[in-house]
């Protein structure tokens, strides 16, 4: 078995697991409740009501939107740390040149 049967049996078992875990992860939604813009010639009280509501439902969004992309950071963070880790494992255990992966990444 040359070095790069090995190289790529090796890759091909740490990443075969990495793919159940990210299909296993639910659909997440938000629970914002967009306004009903009222029809024109309503009273200033009820457009102004609806001001209000959108005040809420950008806040409630943008709520959602940075929770999910710190989720989203510490998930690729975590990522680029596992491949870190392997690349190390792969370099000083499995006897790999230096520049592995062929070819580096630019």
């Amino acid at each position: 078995m040359s070095r790069i049967d090995v190289v790529r049996s090796c890759l091909l078992m740490f990443l075969a697991p990495l793919a159940a875990p990210a299909s296993a992860h639910d659909t997440v939604t938000h629970a914002c409740v967009a306004p009903t813009r009222p029809p024109e010639g309503v009273e200033p009280e009820v457009w102004n009501a609806f001001v209000d509501r959108v005040d809420v439902y950008r806040a409630c969004m943008s709520d959602f939107i940075a929770a999910n992309h710190a989720q989203a950071d510490a998930h690729r963070d975590a990522a680029n740390a596992a491949t870190e880790e392997w690349n190390a494992f792969v370099r000083s255990s499995l006897n790999v040149p230096e520049d592995y992966p062929f070819p580096p990444p630019r």
